[in-house]
């Protein structure tokens, strides 16, 4: 009868060592590797991710270009509901390409007064924008009789109530 229950055993055994294993090296367990690395340390007081964790550094984050720039791109790729008021109502993502927001984002900023991060992509940006936003937004960005939103303004009216709401945080503090 002992011979007849080394193989089970052994299953057992085998069955057991894998479960452990996985439940060691599941994915979910590990820590995530450090990719967030500047090699300049002007690169650290630019950097969307380190101003968004230290809450004082939100503010002169929402002030930003570059913040500006992300704001845009994100709202070209992913729409808005932020109800900001205007008879259109929200803005469906997807208007332009990945590849083109960056480039709309870099002329939109040029609207406002600003230098983009990226100058080289202005005018490829204005081809996109023209094409792609012109037809709400005008092609001088100041939005068609109020119903869309005015892309020259600084800041923006969704960064600008974003700015509010950080200004009141700060001050409940």
């Amino acid at each position: 009868m002992r011979e007849s229950l080394k193989y089970p055993l052994a299953i057992f055994f085998l069955l057991l060592l894998v479960t452990l294993l996985f439940r060691i090296n599941r994915p979910e367990k590990r820590e995530p590797e450090n990719t967030h690395n500047h090699i300049a340390p002007k690169e650290k007081t630019e950097c969307i991710e380190c101003l968004e964790r230290d809450s004082k550094k939100r503010l002169k984050l929402l002030k930003s270009t570059r913040y500006l720039e992300k704001y845009i791109e994100n709202v070209i790729k992913k729409g808005s509901t932020q109800k900001l008021g205007f008879a259109y109502g929200d803005m469906q993502g997807g208007f332009a390409d990945s590849a083109a927001a960056p480039k709309i984002a870099a002329y939109v900023v040029s609207l406002a007064g600003r230098k983009p991060t990226h100058p080289e992509w202005i005018k490829e940006g204005r081809t996109f924008y023209v094409s792609n936003c012109g037809g709400c937004h005008g092609e001088d960005g100041k939005g068609i009789n109020g119903t869309y939103p005015d892309l020259t303004r600084d800041p923006l009216l969704g960064i600008e109530r974003r700015i509010e709401r950080e200004i009141e945080a700060q001050a409940s503090q």
